[in-house]
C-alpha cells in the first residue's frame, strides 16, 4: 500500500516537473528568438545592458548579505 502510495506520488511530482522543465525551455526558445529578430536599435541595447547590469548587481549584494 506505501509502495503504491509513494509511487502516485513520485509520479505526481515527476510529471510537475516535466512541465516546469518544458515551459522553461520554451521561454528560452523565445527569448532566443526575440533576440535573433532583433533589429539593432540603440535604445534597446542600452536596456538590455542596463537590466542585466542591475540584475547582477543585485545577486552580488544579495549574495553579501546573511
Amino acid at each position: 500500500m506505501r509502495d503504491e502510495l509513494d509511487g502516485r506520488i513520485w509520479v505526481d511530482h515527476h510529471e510537475a516537473f516535466s512541465e516546469g522543465v518544458d515551459g522553461a525551455i520554451a521561454a528560452v526558445r523565445g527569448a532566443i528568438g526575440r533576440f535573433a529578430g532583433w533589429d539593432g536599435t540603440g535604445h534597446q541595447l542600452f536596456a538590455m545592458v542596463a537590466a542585466f547590469a542591475l540584475t547582477a548587481l543585485n545577486i552580488s549584494f544579495s549574495s553579501h548579505v546573511a
